[in-house]
């Protein structure tokens, strides 16, 4: 069953790495990952097996969800968006208690409150920046296609910093969409052409990826040492922003006032019983968690 939970939790951090506005690094915080993801990253090198082993079925998830995101929840966004929208808004909502639980009265100290202000105004400022356009070919696209990777990996760890708004604000969420989308259909139906096509700008995707994620992971392992209280309270404030900023970006793109009463009526239902499975989540987290000190103990 745990194996089994591991894989949800994956699933659901890949998935929220595809609609803009929502943050991967968020549902890593909220299903109680993250400590984990950030310190196996950063001693990858060290530990390479130790690291893999740890998050083997987080992986395995995240793929899946990034498949099905890219697919399933892409198209969810363009048919339904409230729905799809408000989903992740109460997975954030079931999850802010446990993260409150974690400063808990350290919060009030100014440094702290210094930290979570600031988190909530650089997460709620985020979609008030305009969108570019994205360049597509030659020297320059390659560099971004790096660059891109980087930021998805820092976006992905950085929880409440969502990476595919960030993308669509510099103006490549589409194109890598559409590149992911082209590659895995390649892969299915056996289009050995279109991969090789795109062989080359997903390799520079990847290795920006994993540049970054090595990169970030070790700066944030780092503050954990150091400033816990300060990050976990920073953490909080881009969760209570989340929501603000996957609203505010859903109603520039899909006016809410003119959403469909049945939709909305939907969505709110949904992002009631999201709010109770973040909670089921985590509660067996924290009893896995116990059972594991017990053991040891």
């Amino acid at each position: 069953m745990n194996k089994l939970f591991e894989i949800i939790k994956g699933m659901f951090i890949g998935l929220a790495n595809i609609i803009p506005g929502v943050s991967g690094g968020t549902m890593a915080v909220i299903f109680k990952i993250y400590d984990r993801l950030i310190t196996a990253i950063a001693d990858i090198y060290k530990t390479p097996l130790k690291s893999l082993k740890s998050l083997i079925y987080i992986l395995i998830g995240m793929g899946l969800g990034v498949i099905l995101g890219v697919f399933g929840i892409s198209y969810g966004y363009e048919k339904v968006p409230f729905i799809t929208v408000f989903i992740f808004v109460g997975l954030i909502l079931g999850g802010l208690n446990p993260i409150y639980k974690m400063v808990d009265r350290k919060f009030y100290r100014m440094p702290n409150i210094i930290g979570f202000l600031i988190a909530f105004i650089v997460v709620v400022g985020l979609p008030l920046l305009k969108t570019s356009g994205s360049t597509q070919s030659g020297f320059i696209y390659y560099i971004m296609l790096f660059l891109v990777g980087m930021i998805t990996a820092i976006t992905m760890i950085a929880p409440g910093i969502s990476g595919s708004m960030v993308l669509l604000i510099i103006g490549y969420y589409t194109h890598i969409l559409d590149l992911a989308k082209q590659t895995i259909e390649a892969v299915v139906t056996f289009d050995i052409q279109t991969v090789l096509n795109n062989l080359f700008p997903i390799i520079l995707l990847v290795l920006g990826f994993v540049f970054g994620a090595i990169l970030f992971s070790k700066l944030i392992k780092l503050i954990l040492i150091n400033y816990e209280a300060m990050f976990y309270s920073s953490i909080l404030g881009l969760l209570v922003a989340s929501p603000i900023a996957i609203i505010y970006l859903l109603n520039e793109t899909n006016p809410i006032l003119n959403t469909p009463m049945l939709e909305v009526i939907i969505g709110l239902v949904l992002m009631t019983g999201a709010a109770y499975l973040a909670y089921v989540i985590i509660k067996q987290s924290e009893n896995e968690e116990s059972k594991t000190s017990e053991r040891n103990n």
